[in-house]
C-alpha cells in the first residue's frame, strides 16, 4: 500500500529558493565594498610603515655622520646637497640623478636634501604648522677654510620617501613621507 505525499511537507518550492539566493546575492554584495577598502587600507598602511621606514633609516643614517663628512655639507657654493635614489625589488636603492628620467619601473624614489644655517637665521613668524624655519641656507664652503666653520652652526637634513604608484592606479596613488631632522653643533 502507498502512502501518498503532503505537498506542504515536501520542502523548498522553486519560489522559496530564489527568494533565498536573491536575499543572500544582496547580502553579499552589501558586504563586499568593506572587503575591498579593507584591502586598499591594508596595502595603503603597509606603504605608509615602508616609506616611514626607509626615510627614518637615511635620518639615521645621515645623523650618525660626523658633521665634516662629505654627505653632509652642501657643495662649495651652493645651499644644498641633493641626493636623489630610486629602489627597485630585488636590487635594491641605486643613485640617480635628480629630475632625470629613470630607467625601469623603481617602486620607491628617495630625495635626501642637507642645507645649513646660521641660528640668527631662524624664523618662527606665520607658518601654516607653527613650526619655525629657516629664511636663507649658507652655501658649501671649504672645510679646510676654518673662517666659515663659525657661522653654520645648524644642519637640516630633509628625506622625502614616496611609492611610484600611479593615480589611475586602482589603489590610489603611492604614499610620501617627508622627515625633517635639524642637527646642531
Amino acid at each position: 500500500m502507498t502512502q501518498a505525499r503532503n505537498p506542504r511537507s515536501a520542502g523548498f518550492s522553486l519560489i522559496e529558493a530564489l527568494i533565498a539566493m536573491v536575499l543572500v546575492t544582496m547580502m553579499i554584495l552589501g558586504i563586499m565594498p568593506l572587503f575591498t577598502t579593507s584591502i586598499v587600507q591594508n596595502v595603503s598602511g603597509k606603504e605608509s610603515t615602508v616609506s616611514a621606514n626607509f626615510s627614518r633609516s637615511t635620518v639615521e643614517e645621515l645623523t650618525s655622520l660626523p658633521l665634516d663628512r662629505r654627505a653632509l655639507q652642501p657643495p662649495i657654493a651652493d645651499t644644498a646637497r641633493e641626493v636623489c635614489q630610486t629602489y627597485e625589488e630585488g636590487s635594491g636603492w641605486e643613485e640617480v640623478i635628480c629630475g632625470a628620467p629613470v630607467a625601469g619601473e623603481p617602486t620607491w624614489t628617495r630625495r635626501s636634501r642637507v642645507r645649513q644655517y646660521n641660528i640668527s637665521e631662524i624664523y618662527d613668524g606665520d607658518t601654516a604648522a607653527g613650526v619655525p624655519t629657516f629664511k636663507n641656507p649658507i652655501p658649501g664652503y671649504d672645510p679646510t677654510d676654518e673662517r666659515f666653520d663659525a657661522f653654520v652652526q645648524i644642519r637640516e637634513l630633509m628625506i622625502a620617501t614616496e611609492g611610484q604608484r600611479t593615480q589611475d592606479s586602482p589603489l590610489g596613488p603611492g604614499r610620501r613621507i617627508d622627515m625633517v631632522s635639524l642637527r646642531g653643533f
